[in-house]
């Protein structure tokens, strides 16, 4: 038999047992996670992880932080080959920022073409925890044969000295349609600190 819930809702003071599944309930699905522990970790990878499953994937980084300060945020692919390290890949993003010491704003930019996608924007990374970094990326599709790839970012950040605010996006491209079997996430100096943590979702179709 079939039970309507009535416009004024459940009384939630009754016992409910439930059988079978419930779908619906949520479209983002927990794939992998990496938390930092001390400051040995070169790399965050996200390796072979990527299915038919899904077409879009979300990589949430809470309170990112480095070793060295003002490391800038480097992203690598991986394909069936390994990591790609050949200068086809480009980079490009905007910041808001806020200049606290004399309540100044303004527009920063930077842009760039080589063997890795920068995504720290103008901004470097802390080493300092208590400014730290927070980021979502997203990527739509590596597994599709027919277009460049792109990974799309959103941040906020403080700058090393301190006294600049930043709210920044930006895109990276891989300038291949070969299939991407994972993602590198690596700074240009130095290793990740605690407290950085990592996790991947996948989207459900």
């Amino acid at each position: 038999s079939k039970t309507t819930v009535a416009s004024t809702g459940i009384d939630l003071s009754d016992t409910f047992a439930f059988t079978g599944t419930v779908t619906g309930a949520s479209n983002l699905v927990k794939l992998s996670t990496v938390t930092i522990s001390g400051t040995d970790t070169t790399n965050i990878d996200f390796d072979s992880l990527f299915t038919t499953d899904y077409d879009i994937y979300k990589f949430y980084f809470d309170r990112v932080t480095s070793i060295t300060d003002n490391a800038k945020l480097y992203v690598r692919f991986f394909t069936s080959a390994g990591i790609i390290t050949a200068s086809d890949y480009v980079h490009l993003a905007s910041s808001a920022t806020r200049q606290l010491s004399n309540d100044s704003s303004g527009n920063t930019y930077n842009a760039g073409e080589g063997a890795f996608m920068r995504v720290n924007s103008a901004s470097g990374t802390n080493n300092d925890d208590q400014y730290a970094m927070n980021y979502e990326f997203t990527l739509i599709n590596p597994l599709n044969t027919t277009s460049y790839k792109q990974i799309k970012f959103l941040s906020s950040s403080i700058s090393s000295d301190h006294d600049h605010y930043y709210t920044n996006q930006g895109t990276g491209f891989y300038k291949q349609t070969t299939a991407l079997r994972g993602v590198r996430f690596y700074f240009d100096t130095g290793n990740w600190k605690e407290p950085s943590s990592a996790t991947m979702y996948g989207v459900k179709k």
